[in-house]
């Protein structure tokens, strides 16, 4: 199995470096950073853009899976500690914790300005010339993706959905509120649309059922 994860910027390093190399002694670990001397047992990669960008896990992701030929299972770097890695897979499935309903009977779209729920009901697709609607949103704090013979077309659309995504999701977008605290961080933010087009468009089947905690983490 390979994991990866992205931890940019001294507090976020400083904060979760232990737990990230920790988990490296047991696991292969991939870590984009714009710190590799705080990761001496992990696979590292360079963070070089001069903005941070929450969409460069995806990115991440899908350049590992076409480096490797290997399923990807993708954590967020205050996730580590408590992962299951017992956690079996199928070969053709993307796992996450979780799988969101995205009609308009759930909480999530109360949230949403106009312009996501026209991204829900097919302007993002199009981006990537497909025709659809976007029933489930994929959480990004955990996302196993499986090989896909498709990866590199799979590289191409995400490229064009990063570029649309962090237009609207930057510091100065007009957003629902509950999203600003993630704006003095970076753009990009709601990456977990990216994948949920990508997941469509390619018809990747999700699953939510995963035990990701340790039974004895609370």
């Amino acid at each position: 199995m390979i994991y990866a994860t992205m931890c940019v910027g001294e507090y976020w390093i400083e904060k979760f470096k232990n737990n990230i190399n920790n988990f490296s002694k047991k696991n292969n670990i991939h870590i984009l950073t714009d710190d590799t001397s705080k990761f001496q047992s992990c696979t590292c990669y360079q963070y070089t853009r001069n903005v941070f960008s929450y969409y460069e896990k995806i990115k991440f992701i899908l350049d590992l899976s076409k480096k490797y030929n290997q399923r990807i299972t993708y954590l967020d770097a205050d996730w580590i500690h408590g992962y299951n890695t017992e956690n079996e897979f199928d070969e053709s499935t993307l796992y996450s914790y979780n799988v969101i309903g995205l009609s308009d009977k759930t909480t999530i779209p109360r949230w949403y300005t106009d312009f996501e729920i026209k991204m829900r009901n097919g302007l993002l697709l199009k981006q990537i010339d497909y025709e659809g609607v976007i029933r489930e949103y994929i959480p990004e704090a955990l996302i196993s993706l499986p090989v896909h013979k498709d990866i590199d077309d799979m590289i191409k659309d995400s490229k064009v959905l990063q570029s649309f995504l962090e237009t609207y999701y930057s510091t100065h977008a007009k957003t629902h509120p509950r999203l600003n605290r993630y704006k003095k961080y970076g753009i990009g933010y709601a990456e977990g649309w990216g994948i949920s087009a990508l997941c469509i468009k390619y018809n990747i089947p999700t699953s939510k059922k995963i035990a990701w905690k340790w039974k004895n983490i609370i």
